[in-house]
């Protein structure tokens, strides 16, 4: 497979797949384009040039095929509804395409009891997978009988011995909470998961060690999706009395999809309601208001992610490893200081 056959098949030009693979931030092009040209890279296990005119032949005479990754979603099933892991799925392929390897095969550890899945995972020889957002623990046994080389990259550390990629949710909610403190803010709600998630516990943990007005009608546990953010808003307008002066949201699509709920209900951001969210994905510079975060080195992280399982897989290291990279407050437009 070539560049060109990519081009035809994707029905674009030859440089505009180059700039696709190439971009530095990965988001040249419309979306849906780069969508179906990714899609074709791995239906294909597309190879760049420079790698195959790096191929040798063994003593034996045979070609040395490249080395394959997969890459796995732990928390959600689809792209679509995460584009915080959209990014640093899209980062991961890019690193690996750089560096000569194939992206073989991709899929969410939430479909691995799907028969036709598992058939496909048993017949596609993998050298290593990385694994990209938290997922359960019991679903370690099953990533460890499949692929002998595993590198995870989330916001969350887990407890298991793999190679860890790192943006610390719990410092980095602590980094907003603060910031919303700054501000003047002391009712602080928060939307997004309770169960084992580093945010919720920064968010209690600051809650208590700053003496901040809480009670349970200011925490709305909710997937940390738009239709999780639109719920928790909603939650918040029925059952918050009073209304908190600003809201933490887990992630910014959830952030988003409750600026909308509120401002529905006629509530103004930030005069009514500050909100900040976690990611700074691209669509946070655009909203309005513009959404102050704290961002995560998302093509970072991906490509950290590949170098450490490249590392591992060439064994030039054995221990697990825990690599922990840095975040960032955006400030924007949707907090504001409460007097």
């Amino acid at each position: 497979m070539t560049l060109k056959e990519i081009a035809k098949r994707a029905g674009v030009s030859v440089s505009t797949v180059s700039r696709i693979i190439n971009s530095e931030d990965g988001n040249f092009a419309r979306k849906e384009i780069r969508d179906k040209v990714w899609e074709i890279i791995r239906e294909t296990e597309y190879v760049p040039n420079q790698s195959a005119i790096q191929l040798k032949q063994n003593k034996n005479g045979k070609v040395k095929v490249p080395l394959t990754i997969t890459c796995i979603l732990g928390r959600t099933r689809n792209l679509e509804d995460n584009p915080f892991f959209a990014q640093v799925a899209r980062a991961v392929e890019q690193k690996a395409l750089s560096l000569g390897y194939v992206i073989s095969l991709s899929y969410s550890v939430l479909d691995i009891t799907n028969l036709d899945l598992l058939k496909k995972i048993e017949s596609v020889k993998t050298d290593g997978a990385i694994v990209i957002g938290r997922f359960e623990m019991g679903t370690i046994k099953f990533l460890k009988a499949h692929y002998k080389n595993i590198v995870y990259v989330g916001r969350n550390v887990i407890d298991a011995d793999l190679d860890q990629v790192i943006c610390d949710g719990y410092e980095a909610t602590r980094e907003a909470l603060n910031y919303l403190i700054q501000c003047g803010h002391k009712r602080i709600g928060y939307i997004g998961e309770t169960v084992n998630e580093a945010r919720y516990n920064a968010y209690i943990n600051i809650a208590s060690k700053k003496k901040l007005e809480y009670d349970n009608s200011i925490v709305c546990s909710c997937p940390q999706n738009g239709a999780g953010g639109y719920q928790g808003a909603d939650m918040l307008l029925k059952k918050a009395k009073p209304l908190p002066t600003a809201v933490f949201c887990a992630t910014d699509v959830t952030a988003i999809a409750a600026i909308r709920r509120f401002t529905e209900a006629g509530i103004k951001i930030p005069e009514d309601i500050s909100v900040i969210g976690m990611d700074d994905i691209e669509l946070a510079g655009y909203v309005s208001p513009m959404l102050t975060t704290i961002g995560m080195p998302k093509s970072e992280l991906g490509n950290i992610a590949v170098q450490t399982l490249v590392n591992r897989m060439n064994k030039n290291h054995k221990l697990p490893m825990k690599i922990f990279l840095p975040y960032k407050l955006a400030i924007r437009e949707s907090v504001a200081k409460h007097i």
